[in-house]
């Protein structure tokens, strides 16, 4: 049932996010920075992304490694699913708040967790939805995108130091 919702609301999400590229006069913005940059640097650039989400997994999949597994939510593996797009835009919720409640958990047994707060929660739901609107084809998109990329970057080097802990503890 759990994954029906998902894909239910993936669907949803991913149709108004085409919208208005299929509307007389394009708005701009979208995809068109891309068009804009050139081939050869639209290529690297999303080679390079990609890359980094890949390195951004790699944390994921080490934190829930270095979670005792009666205290995991999800299996390691799993955060893989942000590569599946259009889907991640909504499993990443899930991920990130999987990956916090895990931490939550074990943090029963660690006491060197208690300094992390909410484990990034804060930060990952608020990438989440700034990727989410970085779908709109305007400014605030654009907006939304970096501010997304600013909260990511900020949220992959807490769960580093997160793992840190977590593996001079173990």
């Amino acid at each position: 049932m759990n994954v029906i919702i998902k894909i239910v609301i993936t669907a949803l999400l991913l149709l108004i996010a085409i919208k208005p590229y299929f509307e007389k006069g394009q708005i701009p913005g979208g995809l068109s920075e891309f068009e804009n940059l050139g081939l050869i640097p639209s290529i690297i650039l999303i080679i390079t992304f990609f890359t980094a989400i890949a390195f951004y997994c790699k944390s994921f999949q080490t934190t829930l490694n270095l979670i005792k597994i009666e205290n995991r939510t999800r299996k390691p593996k799993s955060v893989w699913y942000m590569y599946l797009i259009p889907f991640n835009f909504i499993e990443d919720f899930f991920i990130i708040i999987d990956i916090s409640n895990s931490l939550k958990s074990e943090m029963k047994s660690n006491e060197n967790l208690k300094k992390f707060g909410d484990f990034g929660l804060t930060l990952g739901i608020g990438w989440s939805v700034a990727q989410i609107f970085s779908l709109i084809p305007n400014m605030a998109g654009q907006i939304s995108g970096f501010v997304g990329l600013i909260l990511w970057i900020i949220h992959w080097s807490l769960i580093g130091k997160i793992n840190k802990v977590l593996k001079n503890s173990n």
